[in-house]
């Protein structure tokens, strides 16, 4: 979810981070609102983003070349993976999820994409089936000169067994594990650290708090600089309702004082 307030130019002109391995964004541009083109103005206030409209639709890959064209050499896309894979079939290989590899693959190709984000829903919980389906899937997915990445949700996943598993697996397929580093690690990670944030529960935003906590804040930017500090590459994307001032507000975390 995304606030709906517009006037970001100004006010999110912050510049980038100093170190030039962490990139920090938001789950589209969709709310961007200000006058013009809204790719074009994110780009000048972020170097990142997250495309999430990829998760709903096929978009055609002309759009996502005219995306490209659109923003500075640098800024950098990441994409997330159809729901027909990870939401329909579950992972699970068919001629339909190869269709859909096959197409999330030429998408993130035309876009330069550095990753591909796998968004499993609660209901995948890791059972030792799913598991082994998991395993197979990442093992022949169609890949490409992005990296793979896989989001798990729920918390039977946080089970100490449960994480071992998960940590092999994602070892012997090279696919970095997605958490919100606000709150949690991951159980694995290459050479790429993906973060999705997406702060206070749905229950605590019904209380008015649509931003996360500086504790949260301040957390992701610590384990940030850990990774940072392993000469990792790491990618923040927010999806807080206030995703851009939070992004905003923790590129100024990272800045130093001289920037």
């Amino acid at each position: 979810m995304a606030t709906k307030a517009g006037g970001y130019g100004d006010s999110l002109s912050l510049g980038y981070s100093t170190d030039p391995n962490l990139l920090i964004g938001a789950g589209g541009w969709h709310y961007f609102f200000t006058p013009g083109d809204r790719l074009v103005n994110y780009s000048k206030s972020y170097r990142f983003v997250e495309v999430n409209s990829s998760f709903y639709s096929y978009i055609p890959l002309q759009v996502a070349l005219n995306w490209r064209r659109k923003v500075p050499r640098g800024f950098v896309f990441s994409v997330r993976a159809h729901r027909d894979i990870t939401h329909k079939h579950k992972l699970r290989i068919s001629e339909e999820t190869i269709r859909a590899q096959n197409y999330m693959k030429r998408f993130c190709e035309a876009l330069g994409s550095e990753a591909l984000v796998y968004s499993s829903p609660p209901s995948f919980e890791p059972t030792e089936e799913n598991l082994m389906v998991a395993e197979r899937f990442f093992e022949g997915a169609e890949r490409g000169k992005f990296a793979l990445v896989w989001e798990t949700r729920g918390k039977m996943w946080s089970a100490t067994k449960t994480k071992a598993a998960l940590r092999r697996i994602l070892m012997e397929t090279d696919v970095t594990h997605s958490t919100d580093l606000s709150y949690q690690d991951p159980v694995y990670t290459n050479k790429l650290v993906y973060s999705r944030i997406f702060g206070p529960a749905r229950e605590v935003i019904r209380h008015g708090q649509y931003s996360i906590k500086d504790s949260q804040l301040n957390r992701t930017i610590e384990i940030s600089g850990k990774y940072l500090g392993q000469k990792k590459r790491v990618m923040i994307s927010f999806h807080s309702v206030r995703m851009y001032e939070d992004a905003a507000r923790m590129i100024k975390g990272t800045q130093s004082p001289m920037s």
